[in-house]
């Protein structure tokens, strides 16, 4: 263990333009740096959490290592900053759902890419940093790791196993981060069902939980220690293990926090039914997220795992409305057989719904999930993509860049619809907005959204 004190700048590879990315701050970041205090005690750290003006930042802090963190369609971006730093003779060390899905796209000045779930390989890499010892000879001994040989060929030190009990892992160092009055955490990781599109769910390839405690201590902390009285539970399916949700609510109960905090969280449409609305309702939240997808049954078979219906869209729609909750819903068009029938029928649907605010996206071929596996094989994509903002899901920034799945409708169709659902939303969420609960994040989004415009 040296005396120096180490300098370690996390990097949150996103589009610092664009309102969606910058909404929230990073709290995968935030893990690694309370992983590192919590384990390496005696070893003196100083980090830093960035997401923007990373080569001047750089210059201001000089870092000993840089950490990246990027997804498929910021990777050139976190390539951009790779190189930065490896002509500073930097180390780089890329993590983040894009490279362990696509470990064959590292580029050969990085060290080393950690794949998978990172904070236990992030105190390994920061403990060889702190010996002296943060060479690929000494890597080599440290699980979840992969880089390439000086002859350019791929090696892996093998898998790490997972954290096998998530409150093993300290709360994220927010003390690195801007926290508003309205925040958000999670309180497990990965989803029981498989959806075609979706990456999250094979990136952390299990269900686990933090147990009600953590949650409710990790609530109790963002409530008094930051005055925060909004949540938002970014937890892909919040509501899938009901007697934690049922516990979460009787200690929130118990430490006199219900009404002092609002929540919004996600849903998944069959699993909502008439006790759990009320359930939500009492924990205090006000707002639910539901994927949706489609308004016709045949094109949700195709997108979604597990028992999901139209039926049982409106229905949770009905249970979680007259409950007094909002419902809000985000939907998927141009599947690969999806008629421009099959499509009208989600728009009929969101029209006839109740549904609150709602977004609507392109099927886009995500590393790592079945569409990428057949957009590979029909050579619409490859990991030598040259452009990774083709993977946007946000398409209305750059419509002619999108990858169409879709082999029943032509390119100009799918756009075509694709911009009428937009409109749709447009009006609709206008609308509705007002009475919603978001509202009070309304200024700084639509300020966020102007400079979006005028500087893309």
């Amino acid at each position: 263990m040296s005396d120096r004190e180490l300098r370690i700048m996390l990097i949150n590879a996103i589009n610092p333009q664009v309102e969606v990315e910058t909404r929230y701050p990073n709290l995968g970041l935030a893990y690694l740096a309370s992983s590192a205090r919590k384990h390496l005690p005696k070893t003196r750290m100083r980090f830093w959490i960035e997401d923007r003006d990373i080569e001047k930042k750089a210059e201001a802090i000089q870092p000993d290592i840089a950490c990246i963190s990027s997804v498929s369609q910021n990777y050139n971006i976190a390539q951009r900053y790779s190189s930065h730093f490896a002509q500073q003779n930097i180390p780089v060390i890329l993590g983040g759902i894009h490279i362990s899905a696509l470990p064959e796209t590292i580029p050969l000045n990085v060290l080393a890419a950690c794949v998978g779930e990172g904070e236990m390989t992030f105190v390994d890499i920061i403990a060889a940093l702190d010996a002296n010892k943060l060479d690929r000879e000494h890597l080599a001994d440290i699980p979840g790791l992969l880089y390439r040989n000086d002859d350019g060929q791929l090696h892996s030190t093998g898998p790490r196993p997972q954290i096998g009990i998530l409150d093993d892992i300290p709360m994220p160092a927010r003390d690195l981060l801007p926290i508003s009055r309205h925040a958000y955490m999670f309180t497990s990781r990965g989803c029981p069902y498989r959806c075609a599109f979706c990456a999250s769910s094979r990136f952390w390839r299990s269900l686990r939980f933090f147990s009600a405690e953590y949650v409710v201590e990790e609530i109790k902390t963002l409530v008094q220690g930051f005055s925060v009285t909004m949540i938002s539970l970014y937890d892909d399916l919040f509501v899938a293990n009901r007697p934690r949700l049922e516990k979460i609510v009787m200690l929130l109960e118990r430490e006199k926090l219900l009404g002092k905090v609002r929540f919004t969280c996600s849903c998944r449409a069959n699993l909502v039914d008439e006790d759990l609305a009320r359930l939500l309702v009492r924990m205090g939240v006000v707002s639910v997220g539901m994927g949706l997808e489609s308004g016709d049954d045949q094109t949700l078979k195709q997108l979604k795992s597990g028992p999901i219906s139209v039926a049982a869209n409106y229905n949770a729609i009905n249970c979680l409305k007259r409950a007094g909750i909002f419902a809000n819903a985000s939907f998927v068009i141009g599947s690969q057989h999806e008629t421009r029938e099959q499509i009208m029928k989600t728009y009929t649907f969101i029209k006839k719904s109740k549904l609150d605010l709602f977004d609507v996206y392109l099927l886009t071929p995500l590393p790592g999930t079945p569409v990428w596996d057949e957009a590979v094989n029909r050579k619409l994509v490859s990991s030598n993509l040259e452009d990774w903002s083709q993977l946007d899901v946000n398409v209305y920034r750059s419509p002619e860049k999108a990858i169409i799945m879709s082999e029943t409708l032509r390119r100009k169709e799918v756009i075509g619809l694709y911009r009428k659902f937009r409109t749709l939303r447009f009006w609709r969420n206008l609308l509705k907005v007002i009475r919603h609960p978001m509202r009070r994040d309304l200024p700084r989004m639509a300020w966020a959204l102007i400079v979006e415009r005028f500087t893309s």
